[in-house]
């Protein structure tokens, strides 16, 4: 959660009624700020600036590009030359979320998204412009390598992380990731600099993705290491949840998972398959649940020891009973992908569940969904 989103005054504002606060802020991809969009319905606003209609956010932890964005802009401020405004040629948003408080202060605000303009649509039928954005993972993913490149086997996997980042974007900045201080394994890759970092991460059950800043970040899966609660959610008086659905599927659950560790430098592959082999699971491969199986294919593991390994916490991770909630929340833009929640709803109270997707609207009315999954601790 970001930082002043538990104060206790902020809390109360968001579970009162309360003024929302959104601004965009256009720059150029060099650097510079160029304009502000305010919302049409707040026109009004002292800061002054052109407007937009309407926009949603959405974010999903585990995607190359975590988070897109879409917006509505006046008819007139299509792009109809390379060098305009909102022209998908190097300029990017910085979208901005909060309230209001009753002194008219915007204290309570955060950044909640900043990407490259990428798409902008007009249509004779409609009286709107629909302007897409993704965040700064896709800068990455449109990097790739121009030739076959090898690892640098004197970083550690953290290194190597922001080297193959930084070449991509130059200007890149970095937010606080975990401990990663193993060395990167000797490895080559071939053009796709997105799939080196994903395999990178994987080797270290990690995700890495661009912060609502726009910094970068490598981070072990926030469902697989115990933490304790940011915050609790409730659907009682005074609390946040205005509509809830929980679920739970199999659809994510493996109880046999075999590592394929293929070495493009030539080396011969290696094999490794752990089951859940514990009578008492509730997926045991002997009992009811069936077989549901899983291939994961990496470069790193390069013996049949680190294939095992590998395997075995891929296990670890497929097999707890998992439960999703999605949430239909009072907007809160201090809620960031990864964080541990404790729910309050229906009765059942203590449920810890960590944010994995959310969807904000840049409206200032309307509700944010946010969807969780359990912690998967367990060990087989």
């Amino acid at each position: 959660m970001l930082a002043g989103g538990t104060d206790a005054l902020y809390r109360d504002v968001l579970a009162a009624g309360h003024e929302h606060y959104v601004r965009i802020e256009v720059w150029s991809g060099t650097g510079s700020p160029l304009a502000m969009l305010i919302p049409a319905a707040d026109r009004g606003d002292p800061e002054g600036g052109l407007v937009f209609y309407s926009g949603t956010i959405t974010a999903t932890l585990g995607s190359r590009v975590t988070r897109n964005l879409q917006i509505s802009v006046p008819f007139d401020l299509y792009p109809a030359d390379t060098g305009d405004l909102l022209a998908p040629f190097g300029n990017e948003l910085r979208v901005f979320r909060g309230v209001r408080l009753g002194d008219g202060s915007a204290k309570y605000t955060w950044p909640v998204f900043r990407g490259r303009i990428r798409d902008v649509a007009q249509s004779g039928s409609s009286a709107e412009v629909l302007v897409s954005c993704a965040d700064r993972a896709a800068d990455v993913v449109d990097a790739e390598f121009v030739s076959p490149q090898s690892s640098q086997t004197v970083n550690t996997v953290y290194t190597e992380f922001v080297r193959l980042v930084s070449d991509a974007v130059p200007d890149a900045e970095f937010g606080v990731s975990d401990t990663f201080s193993t060395p990167v394994k000797p490895l080559t890759w071939e053009l796709d600099r997105a799939a080196a970092l994903d395999e990178m991460a994987s080797s270290a059950s990690a995700v890495w993705y661009a912060l609502a800043d726009g910094s970068f970040v490598m981070r072990v899966l926030p469902w697989t290491v115990a933490s304790s609660p940011v915050i609790t959610l409730t659907d009682k008086d005074g609390g946040t949840v205005n509509d809830w659905t929980a679920k739970r599927s199999r659809e994510s659950i493996f109880n046999v998972v075999t590592v394929s560790g293929e070495r493009l430098n030539g080396d011969a592959p290696v094999y490794a398959t752990a089951s859940d082999n514990n009578p008492a699971s509730p997926t045991y491969v002997g009992g009811g649940f069936g077989v549901r199986s899983l291939l994961e294919r990496l470069q790193t593991p390069s013996t049949q020891v680190a294939a095992q390994g590998a395997a075995a916490t891929l296990l670890a991770n497929s097999v707890a009973p998992v439960e999703a909630w999605d949430l239909t929340l009072t907007p809160d833009a201090s809620l960031e992908l990864g964080d541990v929640l404790s729910l309050d709803i229906n009765g059942r109270v203590g449920v810890i569940q960590v944010v994995s997707g959310l969807t904000m609207p840049l409206d200032l009315s309307g509700d944010m969904m946010v969807s969780t999954r359990s912690l998967v601790l367990s060990k087989v």
